[in-house]
Formats: C-alpha cells, structure tokens, sequence
C-alpha cells in the first residue's frame, strides 16, 4: 500500500470515530481537515528507444567505416609507400649499414602495425584476387613464402612490383618482406652473395604491397570504388543493413579466436619451450606488439572508434547497460593484461612467468569470445556465420 493510500485509511478511520461519537464527549464542532498529502512519486520505467534497430545498427555501420576500417586503410597505405621509399633509399647505398637496415626495419614494423589494426576486415576491397592472402599468407603450413620467394630470388629477370604480382601469394606480402629484412649470415642484405637481387626483391615487393595497400583503400573510399556505401545501406554485396553488421560481427568474432588460438594457444602449447617457429612473426619477433595492436582494435570495433557503438547500442537501445558494462570490462581487462607482455615471444614461451602471463591473456580473450557469442548476439538478434581463414 502506499503512503498516499495508508493516509486516506487514517482520515477514514478518524471521521468514523468522530460520527460514532468515540471522539469527543458529544461536541458539535466540526472536524478538522487534514492537510493534503504529498503526490506520490511516479515509479521509473524504462525509456522507450526513439529509433529501430536498424536505425542504431546503421550509425554503427556508419562509424565503425569512417572511424576504423576507411583510417586504417589509409593508414596502410601511406606507411607501406613510406617503406617503399626506405627500401629504395637503402637500396642506392653502395655500403649500407646495420643502422640503415634498421631503418627499413622500422618502416616494415610500422606498416604491419597497420596492417594489424585492418587484418580482421574480411568483406569487400580486400577479399578482390585474394588481396588477404597476398598481404599475409599466414598461417604457412605449405611453406609457401619460402618457396615463393626463392624461386622470386632465382629469376634473371630484373625483379618488378608486375613481377611480383604474378607470383604465388606467398612471394607477395609482409612475410616474405620479413624474410628479407630480417634474415640472418648468409642471407642478410647486409652480406649476401646475392644482395643485391634481394634488394630488387625488397623494393618489388614493397611496392606491391603498397599497391595492394592502395587498390583496398581506394575500393573503400566515398570518392572511388565507394565500397563504404554498400556497408552503410546494406546493398551490394549484402542483402540489408543487419547482413552488413552480421558479416563484421563474424569477421570480429573470427579474429577473436584467431587471435586466441593461433597467435598465443598453438605457439604456447601444452609445456615450455612452446612452438615459437609457427608464431606469426618468428624472425622479427613482431608477434607480441601485433597482439597489442589486435586487442586495441577489437575495442575500436566495439565503440566504433568512440562513435555510436555497440556499447551505445546496448545502452541506449537494449536497455542492457550491465552487457555493455561487461563488454567494455573485457575488453579493457585483456588490453591490460596483454600489456604485461613483453621481449622475446620465444624466450616468452620457454619461461614459466611469462606463459602464466601469455595464458591469462588467452583467458581474457576467451571471455570476450563468450560475451560476444552468448549475450550480445542473444540481445541483438544477430546471426553469426563463420569463413575460412585458409589460403592458397
């Protein structure tokens, strides 16, 4: 009952006694009249949403391209031309150096951070011949960039970005770069007998990747291919505006487990040493700054790059804030975590510290997969399929 309501009982009460005579001896006075209550406070409910769902998954789609996917292609691009150039420069020196080695290392290390941040994109620009596969053949269980490439190594021909175009994927991308740059007695490009033909595949190479950098950018752009309108209306390759949102969800998911099992559960294995030679960057040792970089983005995915998110979404639609709460948690939690990672990932693997550290970060990871995969897509409604992440 309500205090409004337990007032009224009283004042019903009190005038019952008065007209029975139990309230005062007989007097003809009338009554007094009781002030009047307080209105009551109106319990809350929830708000309604002023949009659909297809409203609130079109601003995702909107911010997730413009502030994600479009920037970290442009990103790609402009550092791998920048290693295009630093690979020439090195190149032209008749005695180059270790410092001017490290300087092409450096470009290579920054165009494949950005590379990282776009490597979850599966749909559009970057599936057109294989552009993926060309960019990273990765996992390599056929060997396939070793023999690529020394069968590139092997050609008279002068080597050319339209030569290496035509040559298996394997020979095409950042592994293959790795190889290069990273090689050791023998095979450096410091001391090789064949120097210089590695230099002419070190700049070929490089500036196929800058091409192919480029041709996905531009597929992507407003003011090219234009790729970002058929994500945003759900038309071309999708069939609504919910398909386009449930393929990038299932690319995300995807590379959650990617992440989580290729790149820190199948090198860890079950006992040190580990399996560092299958890492993802076992010459360059860049295996753990592209986790960091992978988690960073998983977060971007999920806010849309701090515009209308999933954590909005979940908010402001769903009236779910405790999932959104917990997705962010998450997120967060295995950014920080992964951020205790440092050094050598194969002295990593063989030091009983750091893969209590590695294993905490794949269970930080495995818990974003849950949320992702039980309450977020029950509360949106969204179907996830799965894709191959095998290449030739």
């Amino acid at each position: 009952m309500t205090s409004y309501n337990k007032i009224l009982s009283s004042m019903i009460i009190a005038f019952a006694l008065t007209g029975c005579g139990g309230g005062g001896g007989g007097s003809s006075s009338e009554p007094s009249t009781p002030s009047t209550p307080s209105t009551p406070s109106t319990p809350s409910t929830p708000s309604t949403p002023t949009t659909n769902v297809d409203e609130e998954f079109a601003k995702w789609l909107t911010d997730v391209s413009n502030n994600v996917i479009i920037p970290s292609y442009q990103r790609l691009e402009t550092s791998a031309i920048a290693l295009e150039s630093s690979a020439q420069n090195f190149c032209q020196l008749s005695s180059p150096s270790n410092s001017d080695l490290s300087e092409v290392r450096s470009a290579w290390q920054a165009m494949n951070a950005n590379w990282q941040a776009a490597q979850w994109v599966r749909v559009g620009p970057v599936l057109e011949e294989s552009r993926n596969f060309k960019m990273q053949l990765w996992p390599d269980t056929n060997d396939a960039v070793n023999r690529g490439l020394s069968n590139l190594l092997a050609t008279s021909e002068t080597i050319t970005a339209d030569i290496v175009a035509t040559q298996n994927v394997g020979a095409q991308g950042i592994p293959a770069l790795e190889q290069l740059l990273y090689a050791q007695s023998n095979n450096s490009l410091l001391s090789a007998s064949d120097k210089d033909k590695r230099c002419e595949a070190l700049v070929a190479i490089s500036a196929n990747v800058a091409n192919i950098s480029g041709d996905i950018y531009d597929g992507w752009r407003a003011d090219n291919g234009n790729f970002v309108a058929e994500v945003t209306s759900g038309t071309g390759d999708f069939t609504s505006q919910k398909d386009a949102v449930e393929e990038l969800v299932t690319n995300w998911l995807e590379h959650v487990e990617r992440v989580k099992d290729e790149k820190m559960l199948e090198p860890l294995a079950i006992s040190a040493p580990g399996i560092p030679s299958i890492a993802e960057f076992t010459l360059s040792d860049e295996s753990i700054p592209s986790i960091k970089v992978n988690l960073d983005t998983f977060l971007s995915i999920y806010t849309a790059g701090n515009g209308h998110g999933f954590d909005d979404i979940l908010t402001g639609h769903f009236d779910q804030s405790a999932i959104a709460n917990s997705m962010t948690e998450k997120l967060n939690a295995a950014i920080t975590s992964a951020a205790t990672l440092n050094g050598n990932y194969a002295d990593a693997l063989n030091n009983e510290a750091s893969r209590t550290n590695i294993s905490e970060v794949v269970q930080a990871v495995r818990e974003i997969r849950d949320v992702i995969s039980t309450e977020f897509v029950q509360t949106t409604d969204i179907n996830i399929g799965f894709n191959s992440n095998d290449g030739d």
